[in-house]
């Protein structure tokens, strides 16, 4: 219990380095969501320096299975970053990681079988009261709300599918063979984002910026999604785990907001145009609040 829950928080901590770099990246450049998921699904193909270290080619009705999840990632890729663009970052992630453990819920509920316990039930609304509290905001720019929060339910509800996929993969498939046939699937995604024309004017042209600027954002890049694909290879190993629930790994999110709480605090008094953070009495206290509910959370799973 201890193991996969750790492993999680940890990819979690990561997961929010990533997205404060991603964040500063997508002030940076004005890149299309289809740009963005190319290239995010093609350094998917870093995963296989895996192969050597037990690889299994999986039977073919799963073969099937692990490349329809992979080509799937690359197109919620492409839904996030529109979300993304339609409305401020800060406004999609809780959303997103709102939703997605919600939709899980209910989809690995009906399709895999999964069941919470009573200490996993309690704990999961837990942590999305908790990330609700941590992460939400107002906003008075109603139409450009909706708009993006339209395309952050929408990914919401694709990870959870992608989620569920890859837990019913690793019921009958082992991790790393599994694993790896999926980045197979999502390289493929890449590929097939190539087909279309417009895409690839947009993915050629997308390297053709100012010399200065796109090293330092290509070393940026680079050395972010490194280490995503650290926290994307963790969470999946999480979910493998015997014992594990695909539905709690995803509502542990809440725990990420704590980072990135931590990591505004720090950057906005250090770096205010790196990430900027607001910080109110009334601010201050909901935060507090919903990090002693995320506490509450993990000290109930712990008991499950």
């Amino acid at each position: 219990m201890f193991f996969w829950i750790a492993i999680t928080i940890f990819a979690h901590l990561l997961n929010a380095i990533v997205f404060i770099i991603d964040k500063h990246l997508v002030s940076k450049t004005v890149l299309r969501p289809i740009v963005y998921a190319f290239y995010s699904s093609i350094f998917q193909f870093v995963y296989l320096i895996l192969i050597p270290f037990g690889f299994i080619v999986p039977e073919n009705k799963y073969i099937a299975a692990c490349l329809f999840t992979g080509i799937l990632f690359t197109f919620i890729l492409a839904v996030f970053y529109k979300a993304m663009q339609a409305a401020e970052s800060t406004r999609v992630i809780p959303v997103v990681g709102g939703l997605t453990p919600v939709f899980t819920f209910f989809i690995a509920y009906l399709f895999i079988g999964e069941r919470l316990g009573l200490n996993q039930s309690i704990a999961f609304i837990i942590f999305i009261l908790g990330g609700f509290l941590l992460s939400f905001k107002f906003n008075r720019e109603r139409s450009r709300v909706i708009k993006g929060i339209g395309w952050a339910v929408l990914a919401a509800f694709l990870f959870a599918v992608y989620y569920t996929l890859m837990k019913y993969i690793f019921l009958h498939v082992d991790f790393l063979s599994g694993f790896i046939t999926i980045q197979f699937g999502s390289f493929a995604g890449a590929l097939i984002l190539l087909l279309f024309s417009k895409n690839r004017k947009s993915i050629v042209g997308s390297v053709k910026t100012d010399k200065a600027a796109r090293k330092e954002t290509v070393y940026l890049f680079i050395s972010n999604k490194l280490l995503g694909a650290l926290a994307g290879f963790l969470i999946p190993y999480a979910i493998s785990l015997e014992g594990s629930s695909v539905t709690m790994i995803n509502s542990l999110q809440a725990v990420q907001y704590v980072f990135l709480l931590i990591f505004a605090v720090i950057l906005s008094k250090k770096f205010p145009l790196f990430l900027k953070e607001q910080i109110g009495e009334r601010i201050i206290k909901r935060k507090i609040a919903a990090i002693i509910l995320i506490g509450l959370g993990l000290l109930v799973i712990s008991w499950a």
